[in-house]
């Protein structure tokens, strides 16, 4: 999960790197309301209150999921294990980053 924000001036996505899984988190981590930050874009310096940043979705964990399901399932090929639990690793993740990315969104600070 990335959270990201939109630039005002030039329409752009950018991110935040954060530990937090929610907004409280978030607050905690951060100590105010608050989240000043410059654009990567433009250089548009911007004052965004936590609850205009969103959880996009992170698939580098999904990819990472395909390898390991990749790795897995050539290793029990000479077992004589195809399994469908192997297929299972990626979608496993896959669910476990929708489901943290649309807590974080469902979520607000006041």
């Amino acid at each position: 999960m990335k959270l990201s924000y939109r630039c005002e001036s030039c329409k752009k996505d950018n991110t935040v790197k954060t530990k937090a899984a929610n907004r409280h988190g978030l607050l905690m981590e951060l100590g105010k309301n608050e989240i000043n930050k410059r654009c990567l874009h433009c250089g548009h310096f911007t004052k965004k209150h936590i609850n205009r940043l969103y959880a996009d979705d992170n698939y580098t964990y999904v990819i990472i999921g395909f390898v390991l399901s990749a790795v897995i399932r050539y290793l029990l090929w000479d077992l004589g294990w195809v399994s469908t639990l192997t297929g299972a690793i990626p979608l496993y993740f896959w669910i476990e980053m929708k489901k943290k990315s649309s807590a974080f969104n469902r979520t607000m600070v006041k």
